[in-house]
């Protein structure tokens, strides 16, 4: 899956407000685990993969990356 990337007007202060505001507004995933700036969800195809939550430069840049998980 490609990374996310996207502005927000007010700023995040932390990683897990980035987690937080990509579950409620950008998620197409299942969530099974989240713990802070970290997550786990499956698509549709029932691959699994984990979700890394950052910044991107400053408080107001933000970013979601992948990594599939193979069991």
């Amino acid at each position: 899956m490609n990374d996310i990337y996207w502005r927000t007007d007010k700023p995040h202060f932390n990683n897990t407000e980035t987690m937080n505001d990509y579950l409620d507004n950008e998620n197409m995933l299942d969530i099974t685990l989240v713990d802070g700036a970290y997550a786990e969800g499956v698509n549709g195809k029932g691959e699994k993969y984990a979700i890394h939550a950052s910044g991107d430069g400053d408080s107001f840049s933000h970013r979601i990356t992948f990594k599939r998980i193979v069991d």
